[in-house]
């Protein structure tokens, strides 16, 4: 089976909520609209932290010196319309406050197709909803 090598970032703020967004996943079956942490595939030759680098710019127009090691991976099946493959993501808590400037101009246009908001959230909040992917991100802020 396929493995697609993602690098993501757990986002955490001064008031202890995470970033998500929300994207309309059209390449798999069913056209999940899921709440996901920032981050994206890997390319060529890029390390986990670089990618992240880079898909953090692209998504939120920030630059973060990524020091940090990841703090999980997990491995997710995703059903997608052209055949199953693995989803390899690899995870890393970043600390940025809530009043960071962000943009979304740097996005591809497949991102920019598929995007439909941005928010902060509590723990608590999270719990309450089922359309968020992986849960297990819950345990990480």
């Amino acid at each position: 089976m396929r493995i697609r090598e993602c690098s993501r970032a757990v986002i955490v703020n001064e008031f202890n909520e995470i970033l998500l967004q929300k994207f309309e996943f059209k390449d798999v079956v069913g056209n999940k609209i899921l709440w996901v942490t920032p981050g994206g595939g890997m390319e060529d030759g890029e390390t986990a932290a670089l990618a992240l680098k880079r898909e953090l710019n692209e998504e939120l127009g920030i630059d973060i010196d990524m020091e940090n090691e990841s703090i999980f991976e997990i491995d997710v099946l995703i059903e997608g319309k052209k055949g199953s493959f693995i989803s390899r993501e690899y995870y890393y808590k970043i600390d940025m406050d809530s009043n960071t400037m962000l943009s979304l101009k740097n996005m591809t246009e497949n991102e920019k197709d598929t995007f439909r908001d941005m928010k902060w959230w509590s723990k608590s909040d999270l719990e309450k909803i089922d359309n968020f992917a992986p849960r297990d991100i819950i345990d990480y802020f």
